[in-house]
């Protein structure tokens, strides 16, 4: 499943919810429109707002920021990445939906049930997603790696991940997650594989960005500048902690190195001066090194920027700001290859060590210890009561119309 879908340019309106499809229709899936232009200050603020429109419901509820006021283009711009979010969060079910009438079309029972087995573990790894479950005590750090198909990106978050080297590039980039250790601190590692140029939405949401080349390919070593140079376009760099890259991978007798040590040198300290390093995915050189040191680099800007602004002191009533130790994150994957499968088919290998406990009790476990339907509800009620519950809200314009869902 390809995650990295391609953006459309249009706005989304308040009224443009998904409505819940007639039973035993089969609806057209919805797209998930994301709008292209995020601004750089999209997730440094916070929200102020009440809560209200229950699970992603379309109502923009706090007062609206008058024209011409000071932040009010601030506001009003994250207003609507707030939408497009609240849009694609509720896109989701009309497709679950869909793919749920279609399995019973199938008129094999056993492949029927099989199928309908994966969609329930998707459908409940959405709803249990990090945002609704991973504690606020667990600090994350965003990493996005960019370089052309040549650059050898993809084998160097391959290896790391891994250990092990694949020769392919995803042209789609992917997504994928791990745990790392800074200081004695765990953080949860967000690694961001950009399949083409860095846009204005990937500016925004990096904590740092790692540029590969590889060594035998001069384009690719070209890429990185005018890369760099777009990510500036959008984003003060120098808030931005950088790494260069130079891949030996593809080197051979057929393909000598054509980018010697000082023009590498000299490309870095074009970059604000970033470190430079030169890795081997076959055999692993500098691979680990170049995470932790951009990690790091991370975590000891974010201690600056604390520093500047003082210390925090907590209110009487508030809960502690002292850290509290983060449980351990295994790493988990979504595979973006277009064929579903391939070089980035598994990455069970970079899980760390666990009780033995199966994968099916493991996620029975997590599902009964939550508020989504179990399986055997699932089975006899295909369709998740979250999911319900969501449409319901999501077609209510008003808090007045939703009165006339109450029983007389």
């Amino acid at each position: 499943m390809n995650f990295q879908s391609s953006v459309p340019g249009s706005g989304i309106s308040q009224q443009s919810q998904p409505a819940m499809p007639t039973p035993g229709t089969v609806p057209t899936p919805v797209p998930v429109p994301v709008p292209q232009s995020i601004p750089s200050q999209f997730g440094s603020g916070s929200s102020a707002s009440s809560g209200a429109g229950q699970f992603g419901s379309g109502t923009v509820s706090g007062q609206a920021a008058q024209p011409g006021s000071a932040g009010s283009q601030f506001v009003l711009s994250n207003s609507a990445a707030i939408r497009a979010e609240i849009h694609r969060f509720e896109s989701v079910h009309p497709n679950i939906y869909a793919i749920y009438d279609l399995i019973e079309r199938i008129d094999d029972l056993a492949l029927q049930n099989q199928i309908r087995e994966h969609v329930i573990s998707i459908e409940d790894s959405f709803v249990n997603s990090q945002e609704w479950t991973l504690s606020r005590s667990v600090p994350e750090l965003k990493v996005g790696i960019v370089g052309n198909l040549s650059s050898g990106k993809s084998a160097l978050v391959h290896r790391y991940l891994t250990g092990t080297y694949v020769q392919e590039e995803s042209p789609e980039g992917g997504r994928f997650k791990k745990e790392i250790v800074v200081d004695g601190q765990s953080y949860l590692l967000l690694i961001r594989d950009e399949g083409g140029p860095p846009e204005l939405q990937f500016a925004a949401w990096v904590d740092a960005v790692v540029f590969v080349f590889s060594l035998e390919d001069e384009i690719s070593f070209q890429t990185v500048y005018n890369y760099f140079l777009r990510l500036s376009s959008y984003r003060n760099t120098a808030e931005v902690p950088m790494v260069l890259v130079g891949t030996q991978d593809a080197i051979s007798a057929a393909n000598p190195r054509v980018i010697d040590d000082s023009r590498a040198r000299k490309l870095s300290n074009d970059l604000k001066r970033c470190t430079y390093y030169e890795t081997c995915s076959t055999y692993g050189l500098n691979v680990e090194r170049v995470f932790q040191d951009v990690a790091q680099k991370v975590v000891a800007m974010r201690k600056k920027q604390q520093l500047s602004i003082g210390p925090c002191k907590s209110l009487p009533n508030s809960p502690s700001h002292s850290s509290v130790p983060a449980a351990s994150i295994p790493s988990v994957h979504i595979n973006q290859a277009a064929n579903g499968g391939g070089a980035f088919s598994d990455y069970s290998s970079s899980v760390p060590s666990t009780p033995s406990i199966s994968q099916r009790e493991m996620r029975i476990e997590t599902i009964a210890s939550s508020n989504t339907p179990t399986p055997i509800r699932k089975q006899s009620k295909r369709r998740s009561n979250i999911f319900t519950i969501c449409a319901s809200i999501s077609n209510l314009s008003s808090t007045k119309r939703a009165f006339q869902l109450l029983p007389n």
